[in-house]
């Protein structure tokens, strides 16, 4: 019996959510194989690492254009396809862009086995930013577009085929809709698949009538699917997949005094997310705050040796404590009063699993644009300048009524049992001679 699982490696969240399904899924079946399907190595290595490290550039450099092209905004499509002129500044990033990662290979490129993913790539941009009034340019771009699209589809079949699952779910929309392109030409229509929405918001790629279920993460997502058609019987409110650790987060003085912390000093844990954004400016206004504060830092993939950190850690000793790996993240976030990152959905989800405000110095927008606005609805976090957020912060832990109030909405909202729930559901799609002989039940 396989599960197959698709992820995307453009931030860990899609990747952790699958992991927590699957440990789910071997509680039930400690046999089953679990096979993971990355979107970008359906790629050159080179080519993903170019398109992956411009996307990072454009959230930052031009996050209004990166909004409008996540929303499938019509104007931007148009001109990506080359129906219509395209902006200055976006023309002159792409070229950058080019040069970056392919300063060999900014000409018309042949297209051969040896070098296809760059030449499509380099092909498609070279068109883009040097077209102009021929109506074939338009064409050209189409047809670029559409033979990269084909390309990953052939790619994609043949791995599927190779694993032959008996259930597919994706964790990210892109290549979910890559799979239910292949399901609509009925070359896996026997495969049950099901979409597990790993943010609170939701982006119409995810909407296929080949996708046979849903799993969200809140009851406004649930409505917006509805509004666009998906049948409410595929609908599941079960949570974004945690790991299990966070089944039964500890209590703040017992995570406190595991972590050797200070127990009566107000908290704050600052997460640095995979790429570390926006994480040195916001811990230089906390420490200037105020010396009562206790601040707990996650670094990512940011290098607690570095020396921006080091140098703050010698100048604010009695503030900042450094956590270079942690494997119990439910320990960490317990023992704090306050969370504040970057909102991806499962950052968010962790936060609020333990009862803890979640607030935001920074976003990419698209997805967490939709993490944040939840969060503001909930009364439970917002998105605040590093400023703004020190200020918020006095004031919490001025009225501690507030504050213990922000963290009972926290809790409340947070589903802990989520990957368990996702689990039944992809139980439920599997054969039925593979059906365990008793499932707990599926919560409604």
């Amino acid at each position: 019996m396989k599960v197959l699982f698709l992820t995307s490696q453009l931030g860990f969240g899609h990747i952790r959510a699958a992991n927590a399904v699957e440990q789910a899924l071997q509680d039930h079946f400690p046999t089953l194989s679990c096979e993971y399907l990355d979107l970008w190595s359906l790629m050159d290595e080179k080519v993903a690492a170019a398109v992956k490290g411009s996307y990072l550039r454009m959230t930052q450099d031009y996050p209004d254009y990166y909004q409008k092209l996540y929303d499938l905004d019509k104007a931007v499509w148009q001109q990506l396809s080359g129906e219509a002129p395209l902006d200055e500044g976006i023309k002159q990033f792409l070229a950058d862009q080019q040069r970056h990662w392919f300063p060999q290979q900014t000409r018309w490129l042949p297209i051969s086995p040896h070098n296809l993913d760059s030449a499509l790539l380099n092909s498609y941009v070279h068109l883009l930013v040097n077209q102009d009034e021929r109506s074939s340019y338009s064409i050209m771009l189409r047809s670029l577009l559409l033979l990269i699209r084909t390309v990953l589809l052939h790619r994609m079949k043949e791995r599927v085929e190779n694993i032959a699952p008996d259930v597919v779910v994706a964790t990210q929309m892109y290549p979910a809709a890559l799979f239910s392109q292949l399901k609509r030409k009925q070359q896996f229509s026997d495969i049950p698949s099901l979409g597990v929405l790993t943010d609170y918001g939701l982006q119409k790629v995810w909407v296929k009538p080949t996708t046979d279920g849903y799993c969200v993460p809140s009851q406004a997502v649930a409505d917006q699917l509805l509004a666009w058609g998906v049948p409410p019987d595929s609908i599941y409110k079960t949570g974004i997949p945690l790991d299990r650790q966070f089944d039964n987060p500890p209590s703040q003085s017992e995570a406190r005094a595991a972590l050797k912390l200070n127990l009566r000093k107000p908290t704050v844990l600052v997460t640095g997310g995979q790429y570390g954004i926006g994480l040195v400016p916001t811990l230089e206004c906390l420490c200037k705050a105020g010396n009562d504060l206790q601040i707990l830092v996650t670094a990512g993939n940011v290098d607690i040796g570095s020396p921006s950190l080091q140098a703050l850690q010698e100048t604010y000793p009695s503030q900042i404590v450094l956590f270079d790996w942690v494997e119990n993240m439910a320990q960490l976030i317990a023992a704090a009063d306050v969370v504040v990152g970057k909102p991806g959905g499962l950052s968010v989800s962790e936060a609020l699993a333990c009862g803890r405000p979640f607030f935001a110095t920074c976003s990419l927008g698209g997805q967490e644009a939709h993490n944040i606005r939840f969060l503001k609805q909930q009364g439970i976090g917002d998105k605040l300048s590093p400023a703004q957020l020190s200020a918020r912060l006095e004031h919490l832990f001025a009225e501690p009524e507030i504050l213990a109030a922000m963290q009972k909405r926290a809790y409340q909202t947070g589903l802990r049992n989520a990957a368990e729930q996702v689990a039944l559901r992809i139980i439920a799609r599997l054969p039925a001679s593979h059906s365990p002989t008793a499932a707990p039940t599926i919560n409604q």
